[in-house]
């Protein structure tokens, strides 16, 4: 219905909007536009509602949501959730490679199983204070020193003959012959022998000059104790047996042949033991080689090269 008093009301409607002073209309269908802060960019509202560029013009563009499954556009987007990795456990060779060798242990008295396998392990397995071979080991095979030009009465295992052989004729060419004073020793010997140095020397000082039972290197057939061949007096009787001819050349060229000297002088803290110039273990002429270059004990070296990776051992 018309009538005279709507008239004024339609004319100043039509005025107001003509001098753009009407609110502009909005599109019912289209959601409101985001603030221009809610995107770091630093605009205020006021600005934008005197902006001429319409609104639906001023929403900075919706990225691609993440989510390939997520909400259309508008949407808050939401990061795709990642698996975290598979944790594995560490390899122990690796672990073992990666975190070096495990220090030499120190000279302390136990009775643990020896590393490794005497029958085939004869020239690397460590023997000492701690590890021990088993009261029944004994060699497969053992021969006599007199197969190697030496006098009888002793044993070794056949691998030694060679080099024995080699290094008794060297030592004559030297003027500096040496003999053989004791070569394979069994358990039960080596029992006796360390009883006796007890009641002679009291149990303290046997631990030094003497290994227990299952200790000893004798007991693998490849542990030598050497005197000079024109004297039948033991070499601990002497003051140092390391002065006189024989044991001056075998310090010094006995790991040409694959001898070690397994108790050196000044070296007692790594060997656990005192000073034997007599005693000598066979190992191979490369690997006394290696120790003899190494400057360091034998035990040190086969422990620090050989049983520290062959496997678990107490400090």
């Amino acid at each position: 219905m018309t009538g005279p008093g709507r008239r004024p009301l339609a004319l100043a409607a039509a005025l107001l909007l003509v001098a753009g002073c009407a609110a502009p209309a909005t599109v019912p269908d289209d959601p409101p536009a985001p603030s221009a802060a809610a995107h770091g960019e630093g605009i205020t509202a006021a600005a934008s509602a005197t902006s001429p560029i319409p609104v639906a013009a001023t929403r900075p563009p919706v990225a691609p949501p993440s989510d390939p499954i997520g909400p259309g556009d508008g949407a808050v987007a939401r990061p795709v959730p990642t698996r975290p990795p598979l944790l594995l456990a560490p390899d122990p060779a690796t672990a073992a490679a990666e975190s070096g060798p495990r220090p030499l242990p120190r000279c302390r008295y136990a009775d643990q199983p020896a590393l490794g396998d005497p029958a085939t392990d004869w020239a690397t397995i460590v023997l000492d204070t701690i590890y021990r071979l088993p009261a029944d080991y004994v060699p497969e095979r053992l021969v006599s020193t007199s197969r190697a030009g030496m006098q009888s009465g002793y044993e070794v295992i056949p691998e030694v003959l060679d080099d024995l052989e080699a290094l008794h004729q060297a030592s004559i060419r030297a003027d500096a012959e040496v003999a053989v004073r004791w070569a394979y020793r069994s358990y039960a010997e080596q029992e006796g022998v360390f009883a006796m140095w007890s009641a002679e020397a009291g149990r303290e000082r046997a631990l030094r000059i003497s290994a227990r039972p299952g200790h000893s290197e004798h007991q693998l057939g490849t542990g030598l104790d050497f005197r000079s061949a024109d004297s039948l007096t033991p070499p601990w009787e002497y003051e140092d047996w390391g002065k006189t001819d024989p044991g001056a050349w075998m310090r010094e060229n006995s790991w040409r042949y694959g001898f070690v000297l397994s108790f050196p002088r000044g070296l007692e803290e790594e060997t656990c033991y005192d000073y034997e110039p007599w005693h000598f273990r066979y190992v191979g002429r490369e690997i006394a080689a290696a120790i003899h270059a190494s400057g360091v004990s034998p035990r040190r070296y086969l422990w620090e090269t050989y049983a520290a990776v062959a496997g678990p051992g107490g400090r």
